[in-house]
């Protein structure tokens, strides 16, 4: 898994590329942490535009990082989800507690507000 990210309007964009699976986790706390406690950011966007696969614990890092950023009173989304991956946030119910937008343009225009 390799992570990117730019800020835009005080939202952190963190583009994903590979698979968000147990081997990659720890990697991509560690890449997370300082966006996660940087008080300046007002909302973090995951775009899932090149994932491959999420697994289990891929899914924890997700709500791991949304009870966060809630904690924070600050914003957390997925866009760019797959037909896959959008069936896996359907089927474990996670698409009703998140946000998750169509393109990267949306999420930032909502999470802004």
């Amino acid at each position: 898994m390799v992570l990117t990210h730019r800020m835009e309007n005080n939202i952190c964009v963190v583009s994903i590329e590979g698979n968000i699976a147990l081997d990659g986790v720890n990697e991509a706390k560690t890449y997370l942490k300082p966006h996660l406690e940087d008080t300046a950011i007002k909302g973090i966007l995951f775009n899932f535009e090149k994932v491959n696969f999420i697994d289990s614990s891929g899914i924890g890092l997700i709500v791991s990082i949304y009870k966060t950023m809630q904690q924070r009173d600050s914003r957390f989304g997925l866009c760019n989800l797959s037909k896959k991956n959008e069936e896996i946030f359907t089927i474990t119910r996670l698409n009703k507690i998140l946000d998750i937008f169509p393109s990267v343009q949306e999420g930032i225009s909502s999470m802004s507000k």
